[in-house]
């Protein structure tokens, strides 16, 4: 008797632990604002989404899309996928090193943040539209393809109300990016023991916008206003997060909000993450309307695709030879000093300044 009451309370303990879990996650509280993507559905409520979207990457950078109605089956495979890849020998994925590419394809085993000296805990796959490097020993190419297909799909209505939003026609982004170097990272951030080990420092994203559908582990926090924020959002919500492109084309209205990823001790994460891109020659100046929303000054300089991303390939070492020799002749920091010097720099683009004296100063 006594034996059985004991498993009956033990029985009940665990359900009651178990509905407590439940109840924890429907009731989560988003951390970032949070948008459904139904309202672009109707005319009625096209504006609402708009406002709340541009609002949210205006005052936060971040923010959480539901209602997505993406495959969530076809982002469960690429994530299948990719473990897979990521737990093969290592000398097997070293067939897709490719330091020559600048970063733009083939598995990396480290990295370093802009202005960060150490290492981050992770490897990473970069994959794009074409001309990609695939193993020989498994097929990731169909799932990711796939994926990036799905993704694509998904991107063309939020660039679309960006661009009706900075007074453009709905299609200016489009022209930009359907063409454009789209870039898929599929990341593994292996078990850690030590709790100040970060998977990846503190970092903007060097693009228009990224797409980030759920990871396999939480540790993703934005700095909001002097404090680090865990990000948490409702399941199978995509988090979009504002880059630094979109930032100097929006001449700072739209945030490039610092990010990082804190590692959980004793566990893994896998991470898939889409980063919005225009073409090399697409101009990234400050646009007319965005300056006016600013003040009226322009804060951020004239820059084409090439010149931003290059400048930041080589602050964080992925750059060839090549790419360092157009960076120090495209004038692009001749125009970020001018900003400077003339005291109307915005606070991202004095970093950068910054970045780039500390590194002239290390190289003599």
């Amino acid at each position: 008797m006594y034996f059985m009451i004991r498993n009956l309370l033990s029985r009940l303990f665990f359900s009651l632990l178990l509905l407590l879990h439940l109840n924890a996650e429907k009731t989560l509280h988003p951390s970032i604002p949070v948008i459904d993507m139904q309202l672009l559905e109707s005319s009625d409520t096209k504006g609402r989404f708009i406002q709340e979207f541009t609002d949210a990457l205006h005052h936060i950078g971040f923010c959480a899309i539901i209602n997505t109605g993406f495959d969530m089956e076809t982002l469960d495979q690429g994530y299948t996928h990719c473990k897979s890849f990521f737990k093969s020998p290592k000398e097997q994925k070293m067939e897709l090193f490719a330091p020559h590419l600048n970063g733009q394809r083939g598995v990396f085993f480290s990295e370093n943040a802009q202005g960060n000296r150490q290492v981050d805990l992770k490897e990473f796959l970069h994959i794009g539209r074409t001309k990609n490097l695939w193993p020989k020993w498994m097929d990731l190419k169909t799932p990711l393809e796939k994926l990036i297909v799905h993704l694509d799909q998904h991107s063309e209505k939020l660039q679309e109300a960006l661009s009706i939003f900075m007074g453009q026609q709905p299609d200016f982004l489009a022209n930009m990016t359907s063409n454009g170097a789209c870039l898929l990272r599929a990341l593994y951030y292996p078990k850690t023991l030590h709790p100040t080990q970060f998977w990846a420092a503190e970092h903007t994203d060097i693009d228009l916008f990224t797409i980030l559908p759920k990871a396999t582990e939480k540790g993703l926090q934005v700095l909001d206003q002097g404090e680090w924020i865990d990000v948490r959002v409702p399941k199978n919500a995509f988090i979009i997060n504002c880059g630094d492109m979109l930032e100097n084309m929006s001449n700072g209205y739209f945030k490039s909000s610092v990010h990082r990823v804190v590692s959980q001790p004793g566990k893994e994460r896998f991470s898939i993450v889409y980063f919005i891109h225009p073409k090399d020659e697409d101009r990234l100046d400050p646009l007319p309307l965005c300056i006016h929303m600013t003040g009226k000054t322009q804060r951020f300089p004239n820059a084409n695709r090439l010149e931003m991303l290059s400048h930041r390939l080589v602050e964080i070492g992925l750059a060839s030879d090549e790419l360092k020799a157009f960076d120090a002749q495209s004038g692009y920091m001749e125009r970020i000093q001018e900003l400077v010097n003339l005291g109307v720099a915005s606070e991202p683009v004095k970093k950068t300044y910054q970045v780039w004296q500390q590194m002239q100063t290390k190289n003599h």
